[in-house]
């Protein structure tokens, strides 16, 4: 029986909520948000969903996070959204401050749990909160961008997107990188067709933004991908997948992705199959991380003492 806490109710945690509901994989969720009645009303919401569904499930939306216990995954989306013309590393004091204080109130009552992170800048609050919490947490890191790959590529090409494999990492969003020694077609190496990398990248690192400018947020494609990921890991998939890991560098705990067998167990990470050229992006995705990461925490260490 697996129970999933989902923490924020707003549009992206509603989604993520649904979609792994609908997948099979939850027997009994909780969904918490501190906006009053938001999650109880979401709860009914979902109640008349299920009807029609037929689906067997136990859900509770509330306001207090006590009842956000005993659960084997929890889901942290809460934190302020990525508006217009913002990077999610703008976000980061604010959202780390929310972090802080979940870490210091959830696994007293979650022993055992994995913690995955949704919040933005997603990498740093996994980061953050594993270092306030002590607990082992993931980031839904650059599954999404995996899958803004993939789809693009078959897009071009006109092929299913089940023709393409292949894996974005590095820190999520603008500063992720294509690992191109991943990327088959057909089974094929991609350099094997026609295919723009320069033009991939740019998709890649540019459609979120100009999603979150037309309709306001991006919420459907990484609902239903980290909604995949809760999946894999709740009916132990064993499935590789581009998520972010904790990792030490410099004596300092990050969240890089990588290519990672998701089961019930997290790993291992295949990154030692990486070709020469992606293992050092990687490892310069981790530098540029560890800098401004540390940069952030100074931050945020000036505004609580202030």
């Amino acid at each position: 029986m697996v129970k999933v806490g989902f923490i924020g109710a707003g549009k992206i945690g509603q989604t993520i909520a649904y979609s792994a509901m609908v997948s099979g994989a939850v027997d009994e969720a909780v969904i918490y948000d501190i906006i009053p009645e938001l999650p109880e009303k979401y709860e009914h919401e979902l109640r008349h969903a299920f009807a029609t569904r037929g689906i067997k499930l136990e859900v509770l939306g509330t306001n207090s996070l006590d009842d956000v216990s005993g659960m084997d995954i929890v889901v942290i989306s809460a934190g302020k959204p990525r508006k217009p013309g913002m990077s999610r590393r703008d976000l980061f004091v604010d959202n780390a401050k929310i972090m802080i204080d979940l870490g210091n109130k959830l696994p007293a009552k979650n022993p055992g749990a994995i913690y995955l992170m949704v919040a933005n800048p997603v990498d740093m609050m996994a980061s953050v909160f594993m270092k306030y919490s002590k607990q082992f947490t993931i980031s839904a890191g650059d599954q999404v961008e995996t899958m803004r790959m993939r789809s693009f590529i078959a897009k071009k090409l006109k092929l299913p997107v089940s023709a393409v494999d292949g894996f974005v990492g590095g820190e999520h969003g603008e500063d992720a990188v294509v690992l191109w020694s991943t990327v088959k077609i057909k089974g094929q190496p991609v350099d094997k067709y026609n295919v723009n990398k320069d033009e991939v990248t740019d998709y890649v690192k540019k459609i979120p933004g100009e999603i979150i400018r037309v309709i306001g947020g991006t919420t459907w494609g990484p609902g239903t991908i980290i909604a995949d990921i809760i999946k894999a890991f709740a009916l132990n998939e064993n499935r590789v997948m581009s998520i972010a890991t904790p990792r030490e560098y410099e004596k300092e705990i990050i969240h890089v992705s990588a290519p990672t067998v998701v089961g019930s167990s997290i790993g291992p990470s295949l990154e030692t199959l990486l070709d020469e050229k992606d293992r050092w992006s990687l490892n310069a995705s981790m530098k540029d991380f560890y800098e401004v990461y540390k940069d952030n925490l100074k931050q945020l260490e000036q505004t609580m003492k202030a």
